[in-house]
């Protein structure tokens, strides 16, 4: 039970990060529509969500690895986004 818990919280984490990424992909050619994303606050969830990927994987809880190892994807990927964007 506590197993399925730790799972749902996980797809609740990654859920939270989707939208965002998915409207980042979207608009990734609209530097006005990216101007709103704080690349701060994203590289910051990259340093948190890459500090719970390795408690997840040492800790061997697998949906606490999960959900930041996919969270630190998503979030990283904004940041290229968002970056590349703004530098053209």
């Amino acid at each position: 039970m506590v197993g399925l818990v730790g799972y749902l919280a996980s797809l609740g984490a990654i859920s939270m990060w989707m939208p965002q990424a998915w409207r980042v992909h979207r608009h990734r050619h609209d530097a006005a529509v990216l101007a709103g994303v704080s690349v701060l606050a994203y590289v910051t969830a990259m340093v948190f969500n890459g500090l719970l990927l390795a408690y997840g994987v040492g800790s061997d809880s697998v949906p606490v690895a999960l959900s930041g190892g996919v969270n630190l994807l998503m979030s990283g990927f904004i940041v290229a986004v968002v970056s590349t964007r703004r530098a053209a």
